[in-house]
């Protein structure tokens, strides 16, 4: 089949991985495979005039006319091409077998394509509403498009506010990749965890857990990572900004506990990677977590509304090296047994070939 995907922009991000994962395997299936994006970007303002994203739009279509690489250096491994294009409008965009929408912006472009350019999908990894125009991002989720979600809370979502029936496809995860063959229990143990812009990834919180902790553990190691140092921390903390891929993984490895705050998610994949690499998870329910982790067994899950139960949890691992390695074990063997890209393409092209 002839695939193409629609993404907003290229960017090092986990949603925009997830894509890149999709593309290249459904590529390695035998799959024609291109992912489109705009040289100009998406207004995600439509209605109101935002100065600073005006400039930031004018000086990333400048880069492109100018010959830069949109492409950032350290983007993810890709066996598919990538088109930039002036719009997403049926002009631009080839005929196909299925044309996916990856996110808001997209979704309404997609929706107002040719058949020919298509069966209509739209990919949703989460409720994007924390930027853009609210209107337009919950009307994206009512278009006739053919809705793909990735965990079971967000089928509820769409179905209890938006009425909008979606087919759940979890993702997998690249066990080539985010393996830990040599599992080193440390001493002194190490947590990591990660720092992002968005408040529901709540790094902040993140940061209190880790002060408390760090008063009863003194000689505790902590580790953090992002694409930027977004919340002020502790000097003790150590910080890697913007890493590339392969550090991820050795942070995953030389780390024995992830810390997982978020508040809500669409699929939370830093707690799936932290398992594959059998780093002992602590973690908020939220998003996919429960449909990948089962509580006491494969991870230490805790509610979202009790921060006291993240703080317990660590404690917990940190007291008992028996229940450590017995949770970090657990974790890897049952992460590599859920999520799975054979099964998730298999469950894809089942889709995409039934569907008129």
């Amino acid at each position: 089949m002839k695939i193409n995907f629609i993404v907003p922009e290229i960017v090092r991000s986990g949603g925009i991985r997830v894509i890149f994962e999709y593309a290249n395997r459904l590529t390695e299936r035998g799959h024609e495979v291109t992912m489109f994006t705009p040289i100009i970007p998406f207004n995600i303002y439509k209605g109101k005039i935002v100065p600073r994203y005006i400039k930031y739009r004018i000086k990333y279509a400048l880069k492109y006319f100018l010959g830069k690489n949109l492409i950032p250096l350290n983007i993810f491994e890709r066996k598919f091409k990538i088109k930039f294009v002036p719009s997403i409008k049926n002009y631009f965009i080839p005929d196909a077998d299925v044309v996916i929408a990856t996110a808001w912006q997209t979704a309404e472009s997609v929706n107002k394509l040719r058949k020919s350019k298509g069966k209509k999908f739209y990919l949703i990894q989460d409720y994007e509403i924390w930027y853009g125009n609210p209107v337009k991002i919950n009307e994206s989720y009512t278009l006739p498009l053919n809705r793909i979600v990735i965990s079971e809370y967000l089928r509820g979502l769409l179905r209890q506010k938006f009425n909008a029936d979606s087919t759940k496809i979890l993702i997998g995860r690249n066990y080539d990749k985010y393996q830990n063959y040599n599992k080193t229990y440390h001493k002194p143990r190490t947590i990591l965890f990660t720092d992002h812009a968005l408040e529901n990834k709540n790094s902040a919180g993140a940061i209190k857990i880790i002060e408390k902790i760090k008063l009863k553990y003194p000689y505790l190691r902590v580790i953090c990572f992002g694409l930027s140092r977004f919340h002020k921390m502790p000097e003790y903390i150590e910080f890697y900004e913007n890493p590339d891929e392969d550090t991820i993984v050795k942070l995953y490895c030389d780390s024995d506990i992830f810390l997982f705050t978020s508040t809500y998610e669409g699929f939370g994949g830093p707690p799936a990677e932290a398992m594959a690499c059998k780093c002992a998870v602590v973690g908020n329910a939220v998003g996919a977590l429960p449909e990948f982790a089962i509580h006491n067994e494969t991870a230490i899950l805790t509610n979202p509304d009790k921060p006291e139960e993240l703080y317990d949890g660590v404690c917990r691992l940190l007291d008992s090296e028996e229940e450590l390695k017995r949770i970090s074990e657990a974790g890897y063997a049952y992460v590599k047994k859920t999520l799975n890209w054979d099964r998730v393409l298999d469950k894809f092209e089942e889709l995409i070939s039934k569907v008129n």
